[in-house]
């Protein structure tokens, strides 16, 4: 597999990039407290049928740690921008996918596909007392994971993050995770999310907008709060697909690789068939 590896510039820094493979572009965005390691699989399975981009979110991985003011989904257009790609699909899971969604009502005609894995979302609003609820009872699990950020301690501070958001992935998988967490755990000291710039309106007040094809996937062991976040998504976003995986945690393209991968190609080409119709 022939891998292309590069910067691409941005406003006050470098974002680190690898792309492999031909035909459409398609970007994998990886989650909140990894980078773009955690796509190995997909990279390398995806790249036989599409030109594949993964890259480090702004202050993750390789990518240069946020100075001034940024937006994600800007960053993102420029890296496309980099590369020539005047559209693509995007598959991002959890920050990923708020980042997506994002460009997908920034720049909406820049984007085949939008695969949203268990989103964020910019301006999200709970869909009721139970969700708002079962987020409550979430923030306060994760309260000594916080109290591990501020002392310092990676080591605790990165389990506590792995046990609630990857407690289905094998032992292998855990110990990847784990290693990409450790080695992005600077992240939770210099918080790039405190120069991040969402778009406005937030995306979640602009959802209706999105006429690409959709499809959301969560695991059924993901955080509860995030199934029923899901849920709400899901019926904000008109025509929309939907999958439950089984057996699937918040980090479910690695807990259930076959099972992910077959979703995601199946529903890329099945889109792509419709629209060709």
């Amino acid at each position: 597999m022939l891998v292309e590896t590069g910067y691409a510039d941005v406003d006050g820094g470098r974002l680190y990039y690898e792309t492999s493979g031909k035909g459409p572009a398609l970007v994998l965005i990886h989650a909140g407290f990894l980078d773009s390691r955690m796509w190995d699989i997909q990279f390398q399975l995806f790249s036989e049928n599409y030109r594949v981009i993964r890259y480090d979110v702004r202050g993750f991985g390789k990518s240069d740690v946020a100075q001034t003011k940024f937006s994600d989904y800007k960053d993102l257009r420029r890296i496309l921008d980099h590369l020539e790609a005047k559209t693509a699909s995007l598959v991002g899971v959890s920050n990923g996918g708020r980042i997506a969604s994002d460009f997908a009502v920034e720049y909406p005609s820049m984007v085949d596909h939008l695969v949203l894995v268990s989103p964020g979302m910019s301006g999200y609003k709970f869909s009721g007392p139970e969700e708002e609820k079962l987020w409550e009872e979430f923030d306060k699990q994760m309260k000594p994971q916080e109290e591990a950020d501020r002392e310092g301690r990676a080591a605790d501070a990165v389990e506590m993050d792995v046990t609630a958001w990857a407690p289905a992935q094998t032992l292998a998988n855990r110990e990847r995770i784990t290693q990409i967490a450790m080695d992005n755990f600077h992240v939770h000291v210099e918080n790039p999310w405190k120069l991040q710039v969402p778009p406005e309106p937030r995306t979640w007040e602009r959802l209706s907008n999105i006429r690409v094809p959709t499809l959301l996937i969560i695991g059924d062991r993901d955080v509860p709060a995030q199934i029923l976040m899901v849920d709400n998504i899901h019926t904000h976003i008109p025509g929309s697909k939907k999958v439950l995986i089984q057996g699937g945690d918040h980090i479910v393209n690695m807990s259930k690789p076959d099972e992910f991968n077959r979703t995601v190609l199946e529903f890329l080409r099945t889109q792509t068939q419709e629209i060709q119709a």
